[in-house]
């Protein structure tokens, strides 16, 4: 019991105390007040109904690639292509509802659910790459991973910067605005809460089951463990591997699918400000646990808010607020990744 404490709860916030420490030296020595800023930070994020809905919205992509690489980390893959797969499920959601979806004219009950598949299609896909290069050429996924997030970041710009899905009058670097019945709806008119937020909920919950209640999550599991056990258990290796691709980049396009369909109905170069950069430190604060993932992605979508709020009402850089932001993923990714490294050895 007392082990289980100090995993969920003790040394995540010894982590975060860590972090919050030296980001508090770091803003002394830029000549900012740590406690104002602080205080700043909080009351934007979680002090105001506003605030506290857009801490909420913007904890959905880092949920939906969090889960994407909690999954991917269990089954002792090092997926770090949750970016790219964010960013083809949503290449695939814009070519939807660009072009196809006048197929089916104002028929939100069944263009949305047709987006969301192609768009679970597109990234499982393009998880599947480095799944099936690893199984039959041995290759690195770490390599072959990251080296897709950039194949995927430059389809996404020839697409939309002279490509066919430019916008119509070829003067800027995004798409056409999807159509009006692939949005997908808002909780409260007032907010930009959208029901991706009970999908994404809704995910986690499922993926627990799956991982702790299944037999396929026993062998994912397992194969996490230690693959040579898990053979000699007459576990695939193989198939596992490749499921486990796919599943981690279907979670990761849906979560671009969303993002989309929800707030940014015109896909651009930025798209993506590195979701599934951060997604490794969200799945690694939560112990790579999917319920547990929901409380790291509110964090992380309280950080964001608050950094907004600490450059808007005290006039912090956002040079200094994106420093903070990337000791605070240095610290847990730095301090959790030592255990995934060990059973690697």
């Amino acid at each position: 019991m007392q082990t289980t404490y100090k995993r969920w709860i003790i040394t995540p916030i010894l982590i975060l105390l860590a972090a919050f420490l030296t980001n508090g030296i770091l803003l002394i020595i830029c000549g900012y007040n740590p406690l104002q800023a602080y205080a700043t930070g909080v009351t934007g994020a979680l002090g105001t109904a506003h605030g506290l809905g857009e801490t909420l919205v913007k904890s959905i992509p880092f949920l939906m690639t969090g889960l994407s690489v909690a999954i991917a980390f269990r089954c002792g893959i090092w997926n770090i292509g949750a970016e790219g797969q964010f960013l083809i499920g949503a290449l695939a959601a814009t070519w939807f509802g660009t072009k196809a979806v006048y197929l089916f004219p104002n028929t939100s009950w069944i263009a949305i659910p047709i987006c969301i598949i192609i768009a679970i299609l597109g990234g499982g896909i393009w998880g599947a790459i480095p799944g099936i290069l690893k199984i039959t050429r041995g290759v690195n996924e770490v390599i072959s991973t990251i080296m897709l997030n950039y194949v995927a970041l430059y389809l996404v710009s020839a697409m939309i910067d002279g490509g066919p899905l430019q916008e119509m009058s070829k003067t800027s670097p995004l798409s056409d605005p999807i159509a009006k019945w692939v949005f997908l709806p808002r909780i409260f008119p007032s907010s930009r809460i959208h029901i991706g937020i009970f999908i994404a909920i809704l995910l986690a919950i499922g993926l627990t089951f799956v991982l702790f209640r299944t037999s396929f999550g026993y062998q994912i599991r397992a194969v996490g463990e230690g693959t040579e056990a898990a053979e000699a258990a007459g576990i695939s290796i193989t198939l596992n591997t490749l499921r486990v691709f796919c599943i981690s980049g279907a979670l990761a396009g849906l979560g671009g699918a969303i993002e989309l369909m929800a707030l940014a109905p015109q896909l651009t170069t930025t798209f993506s400000p590195g979701y599934g950069y951060t997604a490794i430190a969200v799945a690694l604060l939560a112990k790579l646990h999917p319920l547990v993932t929901i409380a790291s992605s509110l964090l992380f979508g309280a950080l964001t808010i608050g950094s907004y709020s600490m450059q808007l009402n005290i006039g912090i850089s956002n040079k200094v607020t994106w420093i903070m932001q990337a000791i605070i993923l240095l610290f847990v990714i730095g301090s959790s990744s030592f255990k995934l490294i060990s059973k690697q050895d």
